[in-house]
């Protein structure tokens, strides 16, 4: 039964992704306390930072840097199961959504493409 859903992305397409700092209510309600929570989003703002390199700035238009991003997230969603009450458990999920917007002189639309890396808290 999903819990909570977080979501990070870059205001940019350049800056680092960044989560929330405010411990959800409803994980409260499921046991978290603002200690563990402290640790727990100072750990996933680190973990979906952006890793520049010849590779993902090379293959920006791939999504190279997102996709770097999501193995990082895997990796963090694991090492940190435990600052989490038990039998609550994260998992992520890498989103890419096309957003539409009217131009200003109502001739068209223009669309560019949002990436949101989410953590899905779950109870068994």
């Amino acid at each position: 039964m999903e819990v909570a859903t977080i979501s990070a992305f870059s205001e940019t397409g350049f800056s680092d992704p960044k989560y929330a700092t405010e411990l959800p209510q409803a994980l409260a309600n499921a046991g978290l306390n603002q200690d563990s929570w402290s640790k727990f989003i100072a750990n996933a703002n680190e973990a979906v930072k952006f890793e520049w390199g010849i590779g993902t700035i090379c293959c920006f238009m791939s999504n190279a840097h997102n996709k770097k991003v999501a193995s990082n997230m895997e990796v963090f969603c694991h090492d940190n199961q435990a600052l989490l009450p038990s039998g609550l458990s994260v998992s992520y999920k890498m989103v890419t959504e096309k957003q539409i917007v009217q131009l200003s002189d109502s001739t068209g639309s223009a669309g560019t493409l949002e990436t949101f890396h989410k953590l899905i808290f779950t109870r068994a």
